[in-house]
């Protein structure tokens, strides 16, 4: 069993997230990471969020413990972190969480607060 003793941890989805599927992804783009998918090796290329890039740089220095998931699987995710060159600053990679157990009801009663920046600011 592998146990994080951080109390403060923050959660970052990989797909329209820390990357953007948009355009042909096909070809490559300025500004573009090129991602090798593990499943098939087939070459994507996506723009990264940038803004979401830096803030999970932020709160690690912080000493939150990074955790970076996809519902397309812990491989991919890290294929992604790899890619993004993000290794240092992320501490989990796995795969989405597709149900939880708990006595609460509400998601932002466990999970915390939803956040996602867009490219002008905050949105919850």
């Amino acid at each position: 069993m592998k146990v994080a003793k951080n109390e403060h941890t923050v959660c970052f989805d990989v797909d329209d997230t820390l990357i953007m599927w948009e355009g042909t992804f096909l070809e490559k783009f300025e500004g573009c990471v090129e991602v090798v998918c593990p499943h098939d090796n087939k070459t994507t290329y996506h723009r990264p969020h940038k803004r979401h890039i830096e803030f999970l740089k932020k709160e690690h220095a912080r000493g939150y413990t990074v955790v970076v998931w996809s519902s397309a699987g812990a491989a991919w995710a890290e294929s992604v972190i790899k890619s993004l060159k993000l290794e240092e600053y992320v501490d989990f990679v796995l795969s989405k969480p597709q149900k939880w157990v708990d006595d609460l009801k509400n998601p932002a009663e466990i999970l915390g607060v939803h956040l996602y920046l867009s490219e002008d600011g905050f949105s919850r």
